[in-house]
């Protein structure tokens, strides 16, 4: 009898401001690069016989819900027709959704019991969040093990607000950086970045170990870092 290694479940989750200073070309850059991402992800799936990818999208403005309603999507399954953008920016509410799916299965989240890869979450916004109600919620996710793990980007979007910037820097924590995107053209860009090299990083050294990820956290933040860099066409 051949002995059979089920697949790992790679979750890459995007927390996306949708609040109205969204509208516009910002959202439509975080619509072309979730739809390039999809494309590309298909791509690595089939080349990649140890992980299967799944994407989940947490819009987040006066209310905030998982995208059509689906807490993890199979990247072969992911359809995307936009995100609708309106109202104000409840970040407390996109963390209230983060902490339930980053639960272990057997307690009704998305992560696996044992062993798997460790997720990879961006954080999306133009602004600072409405009210403080965000400082808890991000106190009662921080211990929260998958995402003490998890590879953490926080992207600013046009803005030159230290109280925002602090904002993501305390989501990121050690685990990732923040980047400033000072132009919305080059949003599209930051995100594919990020997100593929990041996926490229955790489907070619899984492991089950959990001391390993912050051995493959050091190696995707070095490889974005580079390909950030690399970049000529940045238009600052």
């Amino acid at each position: 009898m051949i002995d059979r290694i089920s697949k790992q479940k790679l979750n890459i989750i995007l927390l996306i401001d949708a609040s109205k200073s969204m509208q516009g070309k910002r959202i439509k850059q975080v619509d072309e690069a979730i739809n390039d991402i999809k494309s590309y992800l298909k791509e690595l799936q089939v080349e990649n016989s140890n992980v299967d990818f799944y994407l989940t999208l947490i819009p987040f403005a006066t209310e905030s819900s998982f995208y059509k309603d689906e807490e993890s999507i199979f990247i072969d399954k992911f359809v995307y027709n936009g995100i609708k953008c309106g109202g104000y920016s409840n970040l407390h509410l996109a963390y209230k959704n983060l902490g339930e799916i980053l639960k272990k299965e057997s307690k009704g989240g998305i992560m696996p019991d044992f062993g798997g890869a460790a997720p990879i979450i961006l954080l999306l916004s133009d602004g600072h969040p409405t009210g403080n109600d965000y400082k808890k919620a991000l106190e009662e996710i921080i211990n929260i093990p998958w995402f003490k793990v998890a590879l953490r980007y926080g992207i600013a979007i046009e803005l030159n607000d230290e109280r925002t910037i602090k904002v993501l820097r305390d989501f990121v924590g050690s685990n990732g950086d923040v980047i400033s995107c000072y132009n919305s053209s080059m949003l599209k860009d930051i995100i594919k970045i990020i997100v593929l090299t990041a996926s490229k990083v955790r489907s070619t050294s899984l492991n089950i170990d959990p001391g390993l990820h912050v051995t493959q956290n050091v190696l995707a933040q070095q490889q974005i870092a580079e390909a950030l860099n690399e970049t000529e066409s940045w238009d600052w």
